[in-house]
């Protein structure tokens, strides 16, 4: 093997690196949006079915007890879909560490800038885009790992308490 072809080579780890980087960060965003849309839609849904129950249009509470336990178990299945997206939405800002200089916690946890600069001279990009895309991706897996919970929670808020409601409405 040449000497040009395993520097080719290693030009090529370093554009990877910045294309993983830059895929997981757009990743981090759909993530971040997807639970963002999802928890306004879910807070939506609940503030509709209290409006509807505070205005007399609906009253789960005269149901036969089957439709009304559908009807209060969609609705107990909202609490752990809010906490699933919030879970997704939470910034994850890591834990700072002073001996390196690879986040803006690294920074914000330095006492000065002349030993901040020491630690960014010290810093070897490679090990620090390598370190990023290792935290990125954990926390993309992480956001779309609650998602996937919440969408689980929603969806049996959004079919047993209507279920429950066309039930109830129906006897």
């Amino acid at each position: 093997m040449s000497t040009h072809g395993s520097g080719t080579r290693a030009g090529h780890g370093g554009e990877l690196e910045h294309i993983l980087i830059s895929e997981t960060r757009e990743e981090l965003l759909k993530a971040d949006s997807k639970a963002g849309v999802m928890l306004t839609a879910l807070g939506a849904a609940l503030t509709t079915l209290l409006g509807t129950i505070s205005a007399g249009g609906i009253t789960p509470q005269e149901y036969a007890p089957v439709p009304q336990t559908l009807f209060w178990a969609g609705c107990a299945a909202w609490i752990p879909a809010l906490v699933m997206f919030g879970l997704a939405v939470v910034p994850r800002a890591g834990k700072p560490q002073r001996s390196r200089a690879h986040y803006f916690g690294d920074a914000a946890g330095t006492s000065s800038v002349e030993l901040f600069a020491e630690l960014v001279r010290r810093t070897d990009p490679r090990e620090r885009n390598l370190s990023q895309c290792i935290v990125l991706s954990r926390t993309v897996w992480l956001k779309y790992r609650c998602i996937r919970h919440g969408m689980i929670w929603s969806a049996v808020f959004l079919v047993l308490t209507p279920f429950g409601l066309l039930t109830g409405a129906s006897v």
